[in-house]
């Protein structure tokens, strides 16, 4: 009889369960729709830990982009293409094909990066870009779950840069064999006789109490 109630309550749902289309409720770049975006991109970091990063700036060699791109050398070129004068390096692999050089680049201002609501985001604060799409890792960045922190683990918090570990351009981090241990010290070896053992604080407390005992 319970079985029959359970099954009439399933049939009267709008629509069966095992019938919703997981790809439309992936929380994923790939599929979802872009995160709220504020008025002002520094409201992300308002509420989160105190942090600072190494500065990107320093380590761009085309930097300041506006030597070339400015109006008598370089035009603002929107047009999707294959780059034959310069960056021809540069294999956009990021989006699905949604993506491209002025999406993250400001065409006014080739010295910014620009959100998706032309607000204008420095290369030092790359998190901020990132995490228009990239919500939740960037959630987790702000909060050390991920990436990577630097120098200390008690001093001031300082983070790991999103672009200094992911290429902006094609952001996946391939599969690679990991990183082979390393030898072992010379001059070292294995000895597991007793008067090599390093006593712990617990160790001597059984001793202690021992001593009491067969007094």
């Amino acid at each position: 009889m319970n079985r029959w109630l359970l099954w009439m309550f399933l049939l009267c749902l709008p629509g069966p369960l095992w019938a919703l289309d997981t790809e439309e409720i992936k929380s994923i770049p790939e599929t979802a729709k872009v995160a709220h975006q504020y008025d002002d991109p520094l409201e992300a970091v308002a509420r989160v830990p105190a942090f600072v990063t190494d500065s990107r700036i320093d380590q761009l060699i085309y930097y300041p982009c506006e030597n070339c791109h400015t109006k008598g050398m370089v035009a603002p070129n929107d047009k999707v293409r294959t780059l034959e004068l310069m960056h021809m390096e540069i294999n956009l692999d990021h989006g699905k094909g949604r993506f491209w050089c002025t999406t993250c680049h400001d065409i006014n201002q080739r010295n910014q990066l620009i959100s998706l609501k032309k607000q204008r985001i420095s290369f030092d604060q790359p998190y901020l870009l990132c995490g228009q799409c990239h919500f939740a890792r960037q959630r987790d960045f702000f909060q050390g779950a991920h990436g990577k922190r630097k120098d200390n683990w008690f001093g001031p918090k300082k983070l790991t840069n999103c672009t200094e570990c992911h290429d902006p351009h094609v952001p996946q981090i391939r599969a690679r064999l990991p990183r082979k241990e390393p030898d072992p010290r010379l001059g070292l070896s294995i000895d597991n006789s007793d008067k090599h053992h390093r006593h712990q604080p617990w160790d001597q407390a059984k001793e202690e109490h021992k001593d009491e005992v067969h007094q």
